[in-house]
């Protein structure tokens, strides 16, 4: 007798082939049985005649370790809920782990409050030993981040790292994949990496490369210098082999989106040549960005001291709003959505905050980074949907949330972007509405595909002896989640498993935490 028996379904199996009718057999942990099961007993017998049933989406640009939602909400429903079995955290050169001093968390900084924080773990190792005592509502893998490493040696200064520091960032980042890091990640856009060099970045890749893990990267930049950023990030490819992923591919700003096809032409020409080149995306057409990145960066290299102290300075002051007027970006209409300071001025626009102090909208963006430091996260609208919907379909293309695992309750402090609650049923909905790809390749975008690229074994797919991590579906599915009220579980998810236990069902979740920590293996 088996645990649980699936009857009836049309079973997307994740490989991309077509789907196909069958029954699914589950014993404890695992898929055990899949064909014609119907003489066959089970403990719970489920009919979802007429439902797709798919493996458990994998998020492979979570941010549920630097948002601290990992601690606040371990059920991490709002990823539960869309069908997520599967994140990986570690993401844009943030990690947990390893601290190589009380320094290395500084670079979380500036998406979560660290007041009042307490960690008992240092090493890579220790984090995850820390994390497996622990249970969390879907599977949790992670990345190295790049400046948790570097800001652990140099702090808050912005300058090269000595011969001694990049043996200790090397053996660090060796120790860490040894441990069960699935690879580095970096943000090259922030402060403490926008000083990178070539040579620093192609030593780690390197050690990546031997380690047969993964290399993600958030660009340099995603609007006027994307072009150059791309093939920055191909260049390691080009020279180490390095399994690349690039992260949030997006052409920022409308005065930039004629850079994507060429882009895009070097991302396949690069692919065609080397390989193990792909990238992700979410289906929205508005970023959720940290405020201070509008700034130049000189202006915020250094840390928040630096940044502030500028601000104060007249003449720096009157050279960063002239950069800021400089870009083609309407500010008035970029829309706070948390600060760490209780300000209330969530859900207000910089236009709005502008005519309340009788200001222009760049002074109003300058006098929040003022108030608020830099943990001050905004909404913008400068994506153009028609690409977002090319990248989607392309085929080196990844749906993932690059958010994090939110309670479902309303917040009344902060808003969340709605890629945290309904990235995969929105993509789903949109593939087959949009006539993007078949909804056999969407799913394959957000299973197998992810789960190879980083390296997860037996998940990803439908197949005997793998885990059952699974979602059940209707051909109704999509988010209900908007900007102004993200805190909404999606429609048309009718079960999910988390290692062979349905922790949701119809829309309501059990609270079971059922994931595991996983470790590259």
């Amino acid at each position: 007798m088996y645990s649980k028996i699936l009857k009836n379904a049309n079973i997307i199996d994740g490989t991309g082939k077509p789907a196909y009718k069958a029954d699914i057999a589950i014993e404890q942990d695992k898929i055990v049985q899949i064909g014609n099961l119907q003489k066959a007993n089970a403990q719970e017998i489920i009919d979802v005649e007429g439902m797709y049933v798919a493996p458990g989406f994998v998020d492979i640009q979570n941010h549920s370790d630097v948002y601290w939602t990992i601690f606040d909400n371990p059920t991490l429903d709002s990823l539960v809920s869309q069908g997520i079995t599967t994140a990986i955290i570690g993401n844009c050169g943030a990690s947990l782990a390893p601290l190589l001093s009380p320094d290395a968390l500084l670079s979380i900084r500036k998406w979560h409050n660290l007041e009042g924080v307490n960690l008992n773990w240092l090493t890579f190792k220790e984090y995850l030993e820390v994390l497996s005592a622990r249970s969390f509502g879907v599977n949790i893998g992670s990345l190295v981040g790049y400046s948790t490493l570097r800001r652990g040696l140099v702090k808050d200064d912005i300058r090269a790292l000595n011969e001694d520091e990049r043996k200790i960032l090397k053996r660090s980042l060796e120790e860490s994949i040894d441990a069960g890091a699935f690879g580095l990640s970096s943000g090259l856009s922030y402060a403490h990496e926008a000083i990178i060099s070539e040579d620093e970045l192609l030593e780690l890749a390197k050690i990546v490369k031997n380690k047969n893990a993964l290399m993600s990267v958030h660009l340099r930049s995603e609007g006027a210098e994307l072009t150059e950023s791309v093939a920055e990030a191909l260049e390691l490819v080009n020279k180490t082999g390095v399994n690349l992923k690039i992260s949030h591919l997006k052409v920022r700003n409308k005065s930039n989106w004629h850079l994507l096809p060429h882009a895009l032409n070097l991302i396949e020409a690069n692919y065609q040549k080397k390989g193990s080149i792909h990238f992700d995306l979410y289906p929205y057409d508005f970023i959720w960005q940290v405020l201070y990145t509008y700034l130049p960066k000189w202006a915020y290299e250094g840390g928040r001291d630096v940044m502030l102290k500028h601000l104060k300075d007249p003449e720096q002051r009157k050279k960063i709003k002239a950069y800021l007027m400089s870009k083609d970006i309407n500010y008035s209409a970029i829309m706070i959505a948390s600060t760490s300071m209780q300000l209330n001025v969530v859900g207000k626009t910089l236009g709005e905050l502008a005519a309340g102090q009788e200001c222009d909208s760049e002074d109003a963006l300058l006098n929040m980074i003022e108030r608020g430091g830099s943990e001050i996260l905004v909404f913008e609208e400068n994506l153009n949907i028609s690409q977002v919907q090319t990248l989607l379909g392309h085929p080196l293309s990844m749906i993932a949330t690059d958010g994090a695992g939110f309670p479902l309750a309303r917040n009344q402090q902060s808003l969340a972007h709605p890629r945290c609650f309904g990235s995969m049923p929105k993509f789903l909905n949109m593939a087959v509405a949009n006539n993007i790809c078949s909804l056999e390749m969407a799913v394959q975008k957000i299973t197998s595909i992810p789960a190879t690229k980083v390296g997860l074994h037996k998940r990803g797919t439908i197949a005997i002896d793998n885990y059952a991590d699974l979602v059940v579906f209707n051909s109704k599915i999509n988010s209900q989640a908007n900007y102004k009220n993200p805190y909404q579980a999606p429609e048309g998810i009718e079960y999910v498993f988390v290692n062979g236990t349905i922790v949701s069902q119809k829309g309501s979740l059990f609270g079971i935490s059922k994931g595991r920590v996983l470790r590259k293996s």
